[in-house]
């Protein structure tokens, strides 16, 4: 059995990569961003996926306050982790599309700051887990 989830991932993987290949080389550059407007193909689900797992963390996080079960402290952790991880891949392909388009690396956005500020809990939860 676990070959054939082996098998599945190589086989989404490659997919994947084949999506995002076929999204960078066949979609038309748009006119007013050029080619920085295509970041958003890995910035924007990176975005999602990156708020979502910090949401899961706060919802596990308080279901284990009131239940005491272990699993969901490990689920909250494991999912601080994912969010890291695509917290700095939005943080790393931000300031790509940034920089042509805003002129500045960083804006002091509101959204920017927080998932900044997400992005240092999150990874501060994954090295001492007990903080």
């Amino acid at each position: 059995m676990v070959r054939v989830g082996r098998w599945i991932t190589a086989i989404a993987l490659l997919l994947l990569v084949g999506v995002y290949v076929r999204a960078l080389a066949f979609t038309p550059v748009e006119r007013l961003q050029g080619l920085a407007q295509k970041i958003y193909y890995l910035h924007v689900p990176a975005a999602i996926w990156a708020e979502s797992a910090m949401v899961l963390v706060g919802i596990a996080s308080v279901f284990y306050l009131f239940l005491k079960d272990p699993r969901l402290d490990r689920f909250a952790a494991a999912s601080a982790e994912v969010g890291t991880v695509f917290a700095a891949i939005v943080l790393t392909t931000g300031p790509i599309w940034g920089k042509p388009i805003w002129g500045t690396w960083w804006s002091s956005d509101a959204r920017l700051t927080f998932t900044l500020f997400l992005f240092l809990c999150s990874a501060r939860c994954t090295r001492c887990p007990s903080c």
